[in-house]
């Protein structure tokens, strides 16, 4: 897919901003559909703390992972980064990455 160069090819494309929790669930759906392994690497957690956090992701609830050292937070916290997009629009220079259709930035 060819990335729009303007906001007007931005609008023109259909692009709807979301938020980040919306855009998380998105791709765990999409992922849980095609079967995939949502958390590859993690070992022991499959029947309690992985459901739990799917669980969250897909109501849009805020989760703290709490444990003792090496029960894998920090491992799960690094794959969380899959069920992003590759890709967000945001305007060229702006310090905050600004969403282009909305732009909070006095400097945008």
């Amino acid at each position: 897919m060819k990335r729009p160069e303007s906001i007007k090819a931005l609008r023109d494309s259909g692009y709807q901003p979301v938020t980040v929790k919306q855009e998380m669930r998105r791709n765990l759906v999409s992922l849980i559909e095609k079967g995939e392994n949502l958390f590859p690497g993690i070992v022991g957690y499959e029947k309690t703390v992985l459901p739990q956090i799917e669980n969250a992701m897909l109501s849009g609830h805020d989760f703290i992972l709490l444990g003792l050292r090496g029960q894998a937070k920090t491992r799960i916290l690094r794959q969380l980064v899959r069920f992003l997009d590759e890709w967000v629009p945001a305007i060229e220079g702006c310090e905050v990455n600004d969403d282009p259709l909305n732009p909070i930035c006095p400097a945008c």
